[in-house]
């Protein structure tokens, strides 16, 4: 925050802003650290040309994904993204704006031959899922166990990882298709996985959201930039 600005604060102090922490994870080709570890992606650009065009003090965080959500609900004056809009976490943020669309897909392991017509189905398979995203709190809603045929993992990264090093332990995993064809352009992992089925369901927006007790300001704020930059 620049002198001026600064000066402004002390003058008019409702038009204040606490500092704004946005925490996010590395989610190609959305947001992504690349070789330089420095954060890139088409979401994260309209994120950081917004927040620049605001009067927001904000730094921006990469950690794995369960970590950033619940830094997202535990700590005020936080921001998320990308983060989908879903009935099980709609009350417990507040929701700016929409980013990006998503399409997932369960991925079977080209070396088994599954084949799967519907949900149930895969429920006698171990299945690879983020923890805390909301594929993993949709397929718990429809009876699917943590333990039994989920198995919980912290970020996308390790479960592409899981594919290529340890087959065996795992059957399906479930994935963004977006991601898998980014991560198709840099390692060719569709010579591993084969698309067996959509979660048939309308699966929720990617969105910019922050904790539930965020200052009015800041909201009012947020939502400014965020509308213009649309």
């Amino acid at each position: 925050m620049n002198k001026w600005i600064y000066l402004l604060c002390v003058a008019f102090s409702s038009q204040c802003f606490a500092k704004l922490n946005v925490v996010t994870e590395n989610f190609p080709p959305a947001q992504y650290l690349d070789h330089n570890n420095k954060l890139t992606g088409h979401v994260y650009e309209r994120v950081r040309k917004a927040l620049d065009s605001s009067s927001l003090d904000y730094s921006i965080t990469v950690h794995s994904w369960s970590t950033a959500y619940n830094a997202a609900l535990r700590d005020p004056q936080t921001c998320i993204f990308s983060i989908s809009r879903s009935e099980l976490r709609e009350d417990k943020l507040v929701w700016i704006a929409q980013l990006s669309d998503l399409n997932t897909y369960f991925y079977a392991l080209n070396s088994k031959t599954i084949s799967l017509d519907n949900l149930e189905q895969a429920k006698k398979f171990r299945i690879a899922v983020l923890k805390d995203n909301y594929s993993h709190q949709y397929l718990v809603s429809q009876g699917f166990e943590e333990g039994k045929n989920l198995l919980l993992i912290d970020s996308f990264d390790n479960i592409f990882n899981i594919v290529s090093s340890r087959k065996n332990s795992i059957d399906l995993v479930v994935l963004p298709e977006q991601r898998v064809e980014y991560e198709h352009s840099k390692r060719a992992v569709k010579e591993n996985l084969k698309a067996v089925l959509k979660i048939q369901v309308t699966q929720p927006a990617l969105y910019f959201a922050c904790h539930k007790q965020i200052d009015k300001a800041s909201i009012k704020e947020l939502t400014r930039v965020f509308s213009e930059a649309s």
